[in-house]
C-alpha cells in the first residue's frame, strides 16, 4: 500500500472511485441516474484535472493505491480566515476495499500534512443520510457543530459539519454584523468558510441565530453580491473572487 499525493496521471482512476463510492454510499436515496450526474456535475469537464493540478497550497488531494490500483483518496482544503481550518470535503473509499482501514490511514495522512501547517481546527463534512460518515467523525470526538442545506438533484439534503473541539469546550462561531449593498444588515459566520482564488467565502444569514441562511460573503471585497452555478461554483461580481465547484460528499470506511 502507497498513500501519496495524486497526480494528472490519476484522473479517471479517482474519478471511476469516486463514482463506485458515491453509488454505494448513497443508492438508499439517490438513483444511479443522479448520482451518474452527480459526477459529471463534480468531476467532469476538467474540474478534477484542475484540482488535481493545482499549485495553491489550500488544496490537498492523496490517494490510497494498493498493487498498482487507487482504492481510495481524499478531497481537503487550507481555509485561512479568521483561523487556519483544516476541511475534509470527502474521503472516498472503493467499496470493494471498505474495511480494511484505507479511510482511516487517508484520515490520519492528511492531520498530519495539516498539523505541520499549523492548523488550529479541524472540520468534517457529511450528509446526514450518511450514517457511516457520521459515525467516522463522532467515534473521534468531534462536535456535531452545526449543519447547512445542499441541493441534491433539485432537492434539499441536510450536510453535517463535524468540528473538531477540545473536551469540555463548546464550538461557538464568531459572527459579524455587516451592511449590504442596499442596507440591510446581514450576519457573517466567519468560521463558515470555503475557499476562493482572492479569499474565503463565508456563509452569511438574516438573523444573528444564524437560522436563516442568505448566501455568501467575499471576505477578499467584502462583498454579497455573487453568483453560484448548478455544480456550486461562486463568483463574487465585485471583485472577481472564484469558488471552485468542490462539494459533494463521501463514505467514511
Amino acid at each position: 500500500m502507497e498513500l501519496r499525493d495524486a497526480t494528472r496521471s490519476d484522473v479517471e482512476a479517482v474519478r471511476e472511485v469516486a463514482r463506485r463510492s458515491l453509488q454505494d454510499s448513497y443508492a438508499d436515496f439517490l438513483d444511479e441516474e443522479t448520482i451518474d450526474d452527480a459526477v459529471e456535475q463534480w468531476y467532469g469537464d476538467g474540474r478534477l484535472e484542475e484540482l488535481i493540478s493545482d499549485e495553491a497550497d489550500d488544496v490537498y488531494i492523496p490517494v490510497v493505491e494498493v498493487d498498482g490500483e487507487i482504492v481510495a483518496f481524499a478531497q481537503c482544503y487550507l481555509v485561512e480566515f479568521p483561523e487556519r481550518v483544516g476541511e475534509i470535503h470527502w474521503l472516498h473509499v472503493d467499496p470493494d476495499h471498505r474495511g480494511e482501514g484505507y479511510g482511516s490511514q487517508l484520515y490520519e495522512h492528511v492531520r498530519d500534512i495539516f498539523e505541520e501547517q499549523g492548523i488550529d481546527r479541524f472540520k468534517g463534512f457529511v450528509f446526514a443520510e450518511n450514517e457511516p460518515g457520521n459515525e467516522f467523525y463522532e467515534r473521534r470526538g468531534y462536535d456535531d457543530a452545526y449543519t447547512h442545506t445542499q441541493e441534491i438533484a433539485g432537492e434539499e439534503h441536510t450536510e453535517n459539519v463535524w468540528v473538531d473541539v477540545p473536551e469540555g469546550e463548546q464550538y461557538r462561531r464568531a459572527v459579524e454584523p455587516h451592511e449590504d449593498e442596499e442596507g440591510n444588515t446581514l450576519y457573517v459566520a466567519y468560521r463558515e468558510a470555503s475557499v476562493g482564488s482572492r479569499g474565503a467565502f463565508h456563509v452569511s444569514y438574516m438573523d444573528e441565530s444564524l437560522e436563516k441562511r442568505y448566501g455568501w460573503f467575499c471576505s477578499a471585497c467584502e462583498s454579497f453580491d455573487n453568483a453560484m452555478d448548478a455544480s456550486g461554483r461562486v463568483v463574487c461580481n465585485e471583485c472577481g473572487n472564484t469558488r471552485k465547484a468542490t462539494r459533494w460528499d463521501a463514505a467514511y470506511l
